[in-house]
């Protein structure tokens, strides 16, 4: 399915918005096959007479004959699996391996200078009154408006594969400009109406604080609500340049983030305190667009206003932002749920649950959004092109990928949790008690760490095929869940109840994903059970090593970076090569797949010239 060069121009005048169905170069045909092909035509330039979908409907209704005879020159046929589609404006022959070695690699700048950044922090403010406020602060502009950010990134994408199948390339450069606009209006007019009511909504969100507290929390969201806007231009950027399958500038972008935040941190955090980190995250957020606009233009889009917002496109993305807003914010919202019960906690609560968070959120971002992305962008590709045994097939690999890739991460964060935290975390004011606190909620968090995987894949192969009711409807019911979980648990496990409340809530949305997404079909076995008993005899062997060895060196009670950081890499190595040589023995595909690819290698190198 390629776009197809026509050598003259077409007399067919525009469509609903004002663009000819086959435009003056090019005209952007999804069928695979002509329908009307002379046989003894030749492969390239050559000469037949065809009636495409669209370009039918237009000449029934126009009566015109201009679309019977036209010259194509037809490029080679793609494997999508293999080498990527073309579709689009340039023609992409990448393989998601190399896509997503791509973004693995950025992405794991990204969290090392973000792991590095709450290092930073806790160094310098640790547990402290002053950091509870800061995160209390960062609750509407960073937690939830980022997750508008979020929305707009993952819903740009079947967008986006619309207007290149359908739409011109100026029509959707038209469309784009007028999401811009759209974005920055709505951004500003939250803007306004925060910063009026911020004493209001921080006093909803923390009523456990009083006081300087409260005063420290009011003046940094005041600080920080501007972000909205650099959230909501960022998504916009992003979400264009994935469907590019321009991966590294979007990858990069938080790196940027994060390293001006830790500069800041350190510089402002000196001479202003707290306060001075809320201006450095103001121009953390604006620096990410300096590392994608540049991108975005290489690849021939601009951003301008324009106030004519009437875009068919523009309206279908509205009705899909809302339900995608809501899938992408359960996250964050059980997140502030859990702040605001937390600050009525001991001191330290809302920082101990930060911590823990960032940590167990380190896997998903890195290994399973670089495998993530790839693949939801090319099964938009095959949902736009309607090949559904090519979107079930790669579905299903992936979904095997990420529970292969999670389930040892979840063990070890089980089973070696305090040397790791001692190991990152415990330095200047982060102290023992920082660590003990850390460790409880780290525990329960990691409970829920596969369910996170499976529900970040899952709800992208919905969004693949534009279906934002279902993961929204799950979503409603996970934050439900969430909130009366925190209530009830939180009186029983203190804080560790709050991360046990939404580690349950995950289960409960992955649960439903998964019952949704991949039911079989008649006639079809997806050998789910097969999967899951190779991983539950993996991750039991991955366990049984990872204590083994912790008791044996005693690592619970080592101190010291390089003591810490050598028995910690011993217990990982050792029982991550026994859940790899348990499921090569319980033949996962997967696996077996991998050890193929290795032989072969192994076959070009060692094979004489």
């Amino acid at each position: 399915m390629e776009r197809v060069r026509y050598h003259h121009s077409t007399c067919i005048p525009g469509g609903p918005y004002g663009d000819s169905v086959l435009r003056d170069q090019f005209a952007c045909v999804r069928h695979p096959t002509p329908r009307h092909t002379d046989p003894t035509a030749s492969q390239e330039g050559w000469r037949t007479r065809q009636v495409f979908p669209v370009g039918a409907r237009v000449a029934r209704l126009t009566g015109s004959r201009c679309l019977r005879w036209l010259r194509p020159t037809v490029p080679k046929e793609v494997n999508f699996l293999e080498t990527g589609s073309t579709q689009g404006r340039n023609q992409r022959h990448r393989s998601i391996g190399f896509s997503a070695g791509v973004i693995f690699v950025a992405t794991l700048f990204s969290r090392l200078s973000g792991f590095l950044r709450e290092v930073v922090m806790a160094a310098f403010f640790g547990t402290s009154a002053a950091y509870d406020a800061w995160l209390m602060a960062s609750v509407l502009p960073n937690l939830l408006f980022s997750s508008i950010n979020g929305a707009i990134t993952v819903s740009m994408i079947p967008i986006m594969t619309e207007a290149d199948t359908n739409y011109s390339p100026g029509s959707g450069q038209r469309f784009i400009n007028e999401v811009f606009t759209a974005v920055v209006l709505v951004a500003l007019i939250l803007i306004a109406v925060g910063e009026i009511f911020t004493p209001i909504l921080v006093q909803l969100i923390a009523p456990g604080f009083h006081g300087h507290e409260l005063e420290l929390a009011i003046g940094m969201t005041r600080i920080m609500l501007p972000t909205i806007l650099f959230w909501g231009l960022g998504g916009l950027v992003v979400g264009i340049l994935q469907e590019q399958e321009a991966y590294l500038a979007p990858a990069l972008s938080p790196v940027a983030i994060n390293m001006v935040r830790i500069t800041t941190i350190i510089v402002f955090g000196h001479f202003w305190g707290i306060q001075g980190v809320a201006y450095g995250f103001l121009l953390a957020v604006l620096s990410q667009l300096f590392v994608t606009l540049p991108a975005l233009r290489r690849h021939g889009f601009h951003l301008r206003f324009r106030w004519h917002l009437r875009h068919p496109l523009l309206k279908k993305l509205l009705r899909m932002s809302g339900p995608f807003f809501i899938t992408s914010s359960v996250g964050a919202l059980g997140l502030i749920v859990d702040r605001i019960l937390a600050s009525n906690l001991v001191t330290g609560s809302i920082a101990a649950l930060q911590y823990s968070y960032v940590l167990v959120q380190i896997p998903v971002g890195l290994l399973i959004s670089s495998l993530a992305t790839p693949i939801y962008t090319r099964l938009a590709q095959h949902h736009s092109h309607r090949d559904p045994e090519t979107f079930r097939a790669l579905s299903l690999k992936g979904f095997r990928l990420v529970l292969m890739a999670i389930v040892p991460i979840t063990i070890w964060f089980i089973v070696l949790r305090e040397p790791l935290l001692r190991l990152l975390y415990q330095r200047g004011a982060f102290n023992n008690h920082s660590t003990d606190i850390s460790a409880g909620t780290l525990l329960y968090f990691s409970l829920g760490l596969p369910a996170s995987a499976i529900a970040f894949y899952l709800q992208r192969l919905f969004f693949a095929t534009q279906d934002t009711s279902s993961p929204a409807r799950f979503s409603v019911l996970t934050i439900i869940f969430n909130i009366v979980g925190d209530i009830v648990l939180v009186r029983v496990l203190k804080v560790d109840g709050l991360a046990l409340a939404t580690a349950l809530a995950g289960w409960v949305n992955a649960v439903l994903l998964t019952a949704k997404s991949l039911r079989p079909q008649r006639g079809q076995n997806l050998r789910l059970r097969r999967t899951i008993f190779a991983l539950l005899a993996g991750g039991s062997g991955t366990a049984a090593a990872a204590y083994a060895i912790r008791a044996a060196i005693h690592l619970n009670h080592t101190t010291g970076v390089l003591p810490l950081a050598g028995g910690l890499t011993l217990a990982m190595a050792v029982s991550g090569l026994v859940f790899i040589v348990i499921l090569r023995l319980l033949r996962y595909p997967e696996v077996a797949e991998l050890a193929r690819q290795l032989r072969l290698r192994l076959a070009r190198r060692v094979r004489p010239s």
